[in-house]
């Protein structure tokens, strides 16, 4: 547990207060109440001054006492189909690493392709769209290929340590990236910005299913992903000149292999998963079914076993349970149409790719303030989707520039949890972060301009 941060909690508790008493919206009690709340739990969340399941667990309380949605309402979501599919799919990935296939044939396509720096960088890139289909969590992931390329390059100075650096972090951004491609991408937050949306807009679920995801997103995904390639080659071009093939491990140690059967079991599974989940709109069984039937598989293959049930992260449930309450109970207490009528007013009303724009730079603004990606998005899509609708926009687009916003923008590790790994485990620093994410405040921004918005309207989902 870690330790309380007295010194931050003597800042935020005050400032959450006199926010109360100022009252800038003109709140009745309870809604300064539950913003007071919100503010509060947000900066402990930021700061880290008490544990993340401490903030939750509080801000759950409030709402369940000063709110107007049902406690039945509130804790409902601990069974829906959202975090069911988290806990599968987090143990598919587990059963999937078990078995050590996907490692072993990653670092087999490493090696032989490594000893040109090109090469080396856009290899995560191919790997991050193929290993959507095989491992579903994103986290798991950028765990692989972080580990591959720290054991296959090798480091004897400062220069060469920094070449490396620059490397992992390219594949960390290669994961983040092309998982755009997909609504099944990133089980937790792709699948957050559906569902935020769809409580607000039911007809976001359908339009945003497998294949119309994918329609909206693939074409802009490949060029994002060619600008972030780039944007990455060049910010860090000094660091990855100092890489040579001599940096290559040419250790022939044999990777730990499970039983054929198994490593053929294991791609069945996800084969089949995959097929289930891209005829969705088919079929209409819930997208956890499939994967809770992969994972009883592979308990019977023994490719799983009861003490890989720890490997369900309690205390990432329980944040996912609280901010996907955060827009229903803020919207049920009235706080969002209040909010509403105030941005109406600030924000003017065009029909034009520069009101989008906006929208993409005040979710900007809240994610940098914000800090997590998942809990932004809670926030800002119930305030902006009613908004952007009543002027005619189509809900779907507008869920989806908040997500490309929060996912490719970011500057400091805790406003990105896939890229917070790499730094966790002193792949690379704070600095790569921030220098990356300073370039693509403009670039994320001209994206959305240059290729999204065109895009969108040429499909016709768009109109401008």
């Amino acid at each position: 547990m870690k330790k309380i941060k007295f010194f931050h909690l003597a800042v935020i508790i005050p400032v959450s207060i006199l926010i109360t008493v100022i009252n800038p919206l003109n709140l009745d009690l309870n809604q300064k109440i539950l913003v007071s709340a919100l503010v509060m739990t947000t900066a402990l969340w930021v700061t880290e001054a008490v544990h993340k399941t401490i903030a939750c667990i509080f801000l759950l309380f409030i709402f369940s006492v000063f709110g107007k949605t049902k406690l039945y309402g509130i804790v409902s979501f601990a069974w829906s189909d959202t975090i069911l599919l988290v806990i599968t799919t987090t143990l598919l990935s587990v059963g999937i690493m078990k078995t050590g296939i996907v490692h072993k044939y990653a670092k087999r396509i490493f090696t032989g392709n490594s000893f040109k720096i090109f090469k080396l960088l856009i290899l995560p890139y191919i790997l991050g769209i193929v290993l959507v289909f095989l491992i579903p969590q994103a986290f798991a992931r950028v765990i692989i290929i972080g580990a591959v390329l720290n054991d296959l390059i090798i480091t004897a100075n400062d220069s060469e340590k920094k070449a490396k650096q620059a490397i992992i972090f390219n594949g960390f951004i290669a994961v983040t990236v092309t998982y755009m491609f997909f609504n099944s991408g990133d089980i937790v937050l792709n699948q957050a910005a559906v569902n935020f949306a769809s409580d607000l807009n039911p007809e976001v679920k359908e339009a945003l299913n497998f294949s119309g995801w994918f329609k909206l997103m693939a074409l802009p995904s490949i060029i994002t992903s060619c600008v972030c390639f780039f944007t990455v080659y060049f910010i860090f071009y000094k660091d990855l000149k100092r890489f040579s093939g001599s940096m290559i491990s040419s250790c022939n140690t044999r990777d730990k292999e499970d039983s054929k059967s198994k490593e053929l079991a294991s791609f069945c599974i996800m084969g089949g998963i995959i097929i289930l989940w891209a005829t969705q709109s088919i079929h209409r069984i819930p997208y956890w079914i499939p994967a809770g039937i992969g994972v009883l598989i592979m308990f019977a293959l023994k490719s799983l076993n009861f003490s890989d049930l720890k490997s369900v992260n309690f205390h990432l449930l329980l944040f996912l349970i609280t901010v996907f309450n955060i827009g229903k109970v803020l919207t049920q207490a009235g706080v969002t149409s209040v909010i509403f009528t105030s941005l109406q007013t600030l924000i003017p009303d065009v029909n034009s790719s520069l009101y989008l724009l906006i929208i993409a730079a005040v979710t900007m603004i809240m994610h940098i303030c914000i800090g997590s990606s998942v809990a932004t998005m809670s926030v800002v899509l119930p305030i902006i989707l009613p908004l952007t609708v009543s002027l005619g926009y189509n809900p779907a687009i507008i869920t989806l520039i908040s997500y490309i916003v929060v996912n490719i923008h970011f500057l400091l590790p805790f406003h990105h949890v896939i890229a917070m790994i790499g730094t966790a485990k002193e792949y690379y620093s704070d600095k790569h972060m921030l220098r990356f994410g300073i370039v693509m405040t403009i670039i994320t921004l001209v994206l959305l301009w240059a290729v999204y918005i065109p895009w969108w309207k040429f499909l016709r989902v768009l109109s401008l």
